[in-house]
């Protein structure tokens, strides 16, 4: 065994894509139209593993021109929302990232996480075909993915990764909107699935404080 040195900490910023997957619009999984940005930390316990939090803000919208489905494109509703997501998780690299050290070096890494997210509160008014906001709505969801990265120099890491997350809301397009607070709202949803968001992007972040910890 040889001493080797990482680092225990990263922050830096996080930039991509975001698109979502619901009750409107195209059913692409990846379709990334829309801004998403934020900022992220780790805590490295190992070249391996990692405590992450970030903190993101993004937009997302989809109209039924744009979809596949028949029903979908007569029907002709569109929505555009927004969201902002505060949320911790566990990394883990597939192999060792040897920060700290001028070499290159690369790994795939799984992640996973929870989030809270608050996005706005949308609903269709009747013979509407363009969805109306009435305030903020906060529901929970659950980030997941998988992503590579690569060490840039000593200190910097730059990683590009793939995020879906399910969230606990169906009405992120409006489409199951509250009733009872709107009895004239058309709901459209039969709330068997939640809605999804997915980030694609890329992240940098700067390394820091000294990990000592033995590899092979």
């Amino acid at each position: 065994m040889t001493l080797g040195y990482g680092q225990r900490h990263e922050i830096g910023i996080i930039l991509g894509g975001v698109n979502y997957i619901g009750e409107v619009g195209n059913t692409q999984y990846f379709n990334p139209r829309n801004l998403g940005y934020g900022i992220i930390y780790k805590r490295n316990f190992t070249q391996r593993l990692s405590l992450r939090a970030q903190y993101t803000r993004g937009k997302f919208g989809a109209n039924d021109r744009n979809a596949t489905d028949l029903e979908r494109l007569n029907r002709n509703f569109s929505f555009s929302n927004s969201y902002t997501a505060i949320g911790v998780g566990i990394e883990v690299n597939y192999v060792t990232l040897k920060i700290g050290e001028f070499d290159l070096s690369w790994t795939p890494y799984l992640h996973a996480g929870i989030q809270r997210l608050v996005t706005d509160d949308l609903f269709f008014a009747p013979f509407e075909d363009d969805a109306r906001s009435s305030g903020n709505a906060i529901t929970m969801s659950i980030p997941f993915g998988a992503g590579v990265k690569f060490n840039l120099g000593q200190f910097w890491v730059l990683a590009a990764e793939v995020q879906p997350q399910i969230t606990f809301s169906d009405n992120l397009d409006g489409s199951f909107p509250n009733v009872d607070k709107r009895p004239a709202a058309q709901k459209f949803s039969t709330s068997l699935s939640s809605d999804w968001l997915v980030f694609t992007g890329i992240s940098i972040t700067y390394a820091f404080g000294d990990l000592p910890c033995c590899r092979e």
